[in-house]
């Protein structure tokens, strides 16, 4: 299975002082072509990861959460995080809550487009709103996470945030990174979109979290407003082996009603999705999935 270490670059140089000179439109148009056709989520992760590093950005960090609304992201365990950058470095900006310092991930959580590091509390109209302990600015400080950016993505559901973070090397001012921002900010916000919608869109399955063949098919029949009797009918068992398919449904997706076993599946797009059998490949990883 895919590790996000699987990325992790050695050999990043700064961001280059002529971004233009390797990016065609050819090139880019192939890319993102290849991003938008696959169904396997390692190979969508690595074109985008690869385009950035081609650009300088020494780690990319990506958070899904499909169950999120607004500012209330939902629940941990649920998260989708892809990243260059160690398990470990990861796994405490997150557990600790690091990331909720930065006022430009909390403006990418509600907006569309780019925010620069450069950015302040004020700027991202979240001026007095924001706990910064300095256990946090440590830890940034420690990890080199203190020049990048972040990019928000067209909310097109009433659930389900998700923002994209660049990072640049140390060795790269942030005036650096906010001039190669305005150069290509289209381009790079452009394979940051279709990266993220083309990760969004398949299935998702958290740790102990997915749903059998079976689950999903009954918990289907009743999106389609059939009866535990109907269900039985239609797939030829008995209505015991409907309902043990419908508890073990709710058990794996930690809820205790199936309607909100059904809205859950929907946000984590299993169910009502094509299976790899009619489509293909279709790897699709949490970042260090055993």
């Amino acid at each position: 299975m895919l590790e996000q270490t699987s990325f992790t670059w050695s050999d990043v140089s700064p961001v280059p002082a002529k971004p233009l000179q390797n990016l065609t439109v050819e090139g880019l148009s192939a890319r993102l072509a290849q991003m938008l056709a696959s169904r396997d989520q390692a190979v969508i992760w690595k074109l985008a990861c690869d385009f950035f590093r081609g650009l300088g950005f020494e780690h990319v960090l990506y958070g899904y959460s499909p169950d999120s609304r607004g500012q209330n992201l939902g629940a941990p365990e649920d998260f989708l995080l892809l990243s260059t950058m160690p398990k470990a470095i990861v796994t405490e900006l997150v557990d600790r809550g690091y990331f909720r310092m930065s006022c430009t991930f909390q403006w990418a959580v509600e907006n569309t487009g780019i925010a620069s590091w450069s950015m302040t509390h004020e700027e991202a109209g979240m001026a007095g709103q924001i706990e910064v302990r300095q256990e946090g600015l440590d830890f940034f400080a420690e990890h080199g996470l203190i020049n990048g950016c972040c990019i928000g993505f067209q909310k097109e559901r009433t659930r389900g945030r998700a923002v994209m973070a660049l990072i640049a090397p140390a060795v790269v001012s942030q005036d650096e990174v906010d001039k190669l921002l305005s150069d290509l900010h289209d381009v790079i916000f452009t394979v940051a979109a279709v990266a993220h919608r083309s990760l969004s869109i398949l299935p998702y399955h958290p740790p102990g979290r997915r749903l059998s063949r079976r689950q999903r098919e009954v918990l289907e029949w009743v999106a389609d407003g059939k009866t535990s009797a109907d269900i039985a009918t239609i797939m030829g068992i008995t209505v015991s082996t409907v309902e043990k398919h419908l508890r073990l449904a709710r058990e794996t997706l930690g809820v205790e009603t199936t309607a909100h076993a059904i809205s859950k599946a929907a946000y984590l797009n299993q169910v009502f999705v094509a299976t790899p059998a009619e489509h293909g490949t279709m790897t699709t990883v949490s970042a260090w999935d055993a």
